[in-house]
């Protein structure tokens, strides 16, 4: 069994678990939703709508299909102010422990203020930092203060600094994923990681497995 935690599109493989992620408008419903996915407001897309948008969120988060929060985050490379992008963010944790769901983040320079909201907030649930592709010293800060992470087509290249993080991060904590990348295969990020940790791939798979299930059933 492989899992892709983090992806855009609708890949049905009987193999596959397909976290498909979607960012929540005002007109998504139920019968749009896969048996897999993920439901946030993503800080890229977030307009005068949101409020609304929000509402709609709430109303399907609860369901069983939806078995994670987010994508939701901060972004120092978009004009959304940083005071509303964590105000938004703090509406999506509270959102989560309510529903006892993991918090998926997309986070662009702003770790600074992730971990201040962590520390301060006293959350129970997961905070999986997803397409984490950051030096060494970052992901040590970041694990120091029980993230978990989701590592994706950054470490396909040898000389991404992520690759040290994929060497040195503990079993239960990360999962792999193909984002954005349509042409990616989620078997080729697992090809990779089980070269960079040298472990066998049923291995892997069955760590990955456990992890999921570990993130996944809060309830």
């Amino acid at each position: 069994m492989f899992i892709d935690f983090h992806t855009h599109y609708d890949r049905q493989l009987p193999n596959l678990i397909n976290l498909q992620t979607f960012h929540v408008t005002t007109i998504l419903q139920e019968v749009d939703l896969p048996n897999t996915c993920s439901l946030g407001l993503h800080p890229w897309f977030v307009d005068e709508t949101w409020e609304d948008a929000w509402q709609n969120l709430e109303a399907l988060a609860s369901l069983e299909q939806v078995v994670a929060i987010g994508e939701c985050g901060l972004d120092r490379h978009i004009n959304l102010p940083i005071e509303k992008q964590i105000m938004i963010f703090q509406k999506h944790l509270e959102l989560a422990e309510s529903i006892r769901k993991p918090l998926v983040i997309h986070c662009v320079r702003a770790f600074a203020e992730l971990i201040a909201l962590k520390k301060s907030s006293k959350s129970s649930v997961p905070w999986i930092i997803h397409g984490f592709h950051k030096k060494i010293e970052v992901f040590q800060q970041l694990l120091r203060h029980d993230f978990y992470f989701s590592f994706g087509a950054a470490i396909l290249s040898d000389r991404a600094p992520v690759i040290q993080a994929i060497a040195n991060v503990p079993d239960s904590k990360f999962l792999l994923e193909t984002d954005d990348q349509q042409d990616l295969n989620i078997k080729q990020i697992y090809d990779r990681v089980v070269t960079l940790r040298q472990v066998s791939l049923e291995t892997l798979q069955t760590q990955l497995l456990e992890t999921y299930h570990q993130l996944t059933r809060l309830c």
